[in-house]
């Protein structure tokens, strides 16, 4: 029997609003360890901006 793919349900600027920074700041790496340190969805939230970083973005203002 195969596992159900798991759904990501993200709301927008939430471990902004986690960490107390305003959206569109940029999120250090040591917001993403104190949030780890909380455990539970606080954790997962910053295991996936810690990802998220290693994304190939697109560069701002650039098309």
């Amino acid at each position: 029997m195969t596992r159900a793919a798991m759904k990501l349900h993200l709301k927008k600027d939430q471990l902004h609003r986690d960490v107390g920074k305003a959206p569109g700041s940029k999120i250090t790496e040591a917001d993403i360890a104190k949030e780890k340190s909380k455990g539970g969805v606080f954790a997962k939230r910053a295991v996936f901006a810690e990802n998220a970083r290693k994304w190939r973005h697109p560069i701002k203002g650039k098309r």
